[in-house]
């Protein structure tokens, strides 16, 4: 069983960027509100595919275990995935609940 195939309402990092090079958005939701520690803001972060017509929305989950959602815990990891994307613009959002979205520039 293809648990990536067989669950439509999540996606594997590879699938995420398949789907963004086919135009789907990656929107960011902030899950807890950060809070700043030093020089690092933590909080809880989770990223969803798009379609472009806004119907379906997949949950980015983790290699290790495809049903469980990846969170990202500080704002230099989740900026960091979301360059590794290619997005060349990086919002984040800081309140719970918040959500931004993501599009690869096709220009650049």
């Amino acid at each position: 069983m293809n648990l990536m195939q067989d669950a439509p309402n999540v996606v594997s990092e590879d699938g995420l960027r398949t789907l963004l090079a086919e135009g789907h958005s990656a929107d960011v939701v902030c899950r807890v509100t950060p809070k700043r520690t030093g020089a690092q803001w933590s909080g809880v972060w989770t990223v969803h595919c798009v379609s472009p017509d806004g119907e379906t929305r997949r949950l980015l989950v983790t290699a290790r275990n495809n049903m469980a959602a990846r969170e990202f815990k500080t704002i230099n990891g989740l900026s960091s995935f979301l360059a590794g994307l290619g997005a060349s613009i990086i919002s984040i959002p800081m309140f719970e609940g918040e959500v931004a979205s993501h599009k690869l520039d096709v220009a650049g």
